[in-house]
């Protein structure tokens, strides 16, 4: 009869031989789930990259309506009489883009007029304020 001994040196060598079959399959699926993971991320931080981009472009547009809000303000109140109502709300030409202006007296006396321009285009919104 074997001892036992012999029989866990079997049992070794059985393992040895037959135990390192699928070791190859093994690690090429770890190295490929890191590889998929690590394009993945970055494929993903790239998406978000581009959209801030494409937001950077819009703030601008939205800053620019609100600066032509504030402009046609100047130009329609009457720098003598600041009673004057502030201009209606505007759509500039592609419709996307518009501005919102309010007027009001401000100070510690309403000695200043307060104009307040927003810019909107495409969800994004810039809103500029100056004192007179």
């Amino acid at each position: 009869m074997k001892t036992i001994k012999e029989k866990i040196n079997k049992l070794v060598e059985a393992n040895r031989v037959h135990g390192r079959k699928g070791i190859a399959i093994y690690l090429a699926a770890v190295t490929l789930a890191i590889v998929l993971t690590a394009a993945f991320g970055s494929s993903l931080i790239t998406f978000y990259q581009l959209k801030n981009i494409n937001e950077a472009g819009n703030s601008v547009i939205a800053f620019a309506a609100a600066e032509t809000g504030i402009e046609w303000s100047l130009a329609y109140i009457d720098e003598t009489n600041y009673d004057t109502s502030c201009p209606e709300n505007e759509t500039l030409d592609n419709s996307a883009v518009y501005y919102t202006v309010t007027c009001e007296l401000c100070g510690a006396s309403n000695q200043f007029l307060c104009i307040r321009s927003e810019g909107n285009y495409k969800g994004t919104q810039r809103t500029i304020k100056i004192q007179r």
